[in-house]
């Protein structure tokens, strides 16, 4: 089974995509430092906490029917996670979640407004 998660992919298609993934993770976490500290720190909690990664591989493959080589595909991809980020925390805040992929929810270790604001 490929280390990406897709079975009967080939060889090929799946170097490429592990390849594009890590570029991917790379500009996902330089996207989220910056000069003020809490930001970051709230940025980089969920990040962190990992996940499947599952959109910007959708992005990814879903390129492959055009050009899979243009730069903007892989910041599409992160921006596809970043949203996906983004609409996890709003979630946590309206479920009063505590835990989200096994650590502290945002919103339980810093408060809904820093949640939202992240």
């Amino acid at each position: 089974m490929p280390t990406i998660g897709i079975p009967n992919v080939s060889p090929l298609l799946e170097a490429e995509l592990e390849i594009s993934m890590e570029r991917v993770e790379s500009l996902l976490r330089s996207h989220i430092e910056g000069d003020y500290p809490l930001v970051v720190e709230t940025s980089r909690h969920l990040v962190e906490a990992g996940g499947k990664r599952l959109r910007p591989l959708l992005t990814l493959i879903t390129a492959q029917f055009g050009d899979p080589s243009n730069r903007g595909i892989i910041e599409a991809a992160v921006v596809c996670e970043l949203t996906h980020l983004a609409t996890l925390y709003h979630d946590d805040v309206m479920d009063e979640a505590p835990l989200r992929r096994g650590v502290e929810s945002a919103n339980n270790r810093w408060g809904n407004t820093i949640a939202i604001l992240t």
